[in-house]
């Protein structure tokens, strides 16, 4: 499975804000987990083109007046552009940066429902 870089940013940004937003903290553990989860949507991307992007959704996030709104426009636009079965892998890498610092909190587990509802 490889996305293109316009697929890449947007889930950068929605796996970030999601990361971040939902708990108001982005642990190791759940980046290390944000930048493997991108690397499996274009496994032939270089890691530190991988960085780099992040390093950028990073500066656009922090720029973002409304991150929740910015992430929410982000994914009504792949809904459009994805299939159902990339549409499911974007649920199930969300569910796992809300694991990955060993707790999912209420905010998140609504983030996920919220995003499912309004793609399928």
């Amino acid at each position: 499975m490889s996305a293109d870089k316009q697929v890449l940013e947007s889930l950068a940004f929605l796996y970030l804000t999601f990361g971040h937003s939902t708990d108001g903290q982005l642990a190791a553990d759940e980046m290390r987990l944000l930048a493997a989860k991108l690397r499996e949507w274009a496994p032939d991307t270089e890691l530190g083109d991988i960085g780099e992007l992040l390093r950028s959704t990073v500066a656009s996030y922090k720029a973002a007046d409304d991150k929740l709104g910015e992430a929410r426009k982000i994914t009504t636009g792949l809904k459009g552009t994805l299939d159902d079965e990339q549409l499911r892998k974007v649920l199930t890498d969300l569910e796992s940066i809300a694991e990955a610092d060993g707790k999912v909190v209420d905010e998140e587990k609504a983030f996920i429902e919220e995003t499912r509802a309004g793609w399928f």
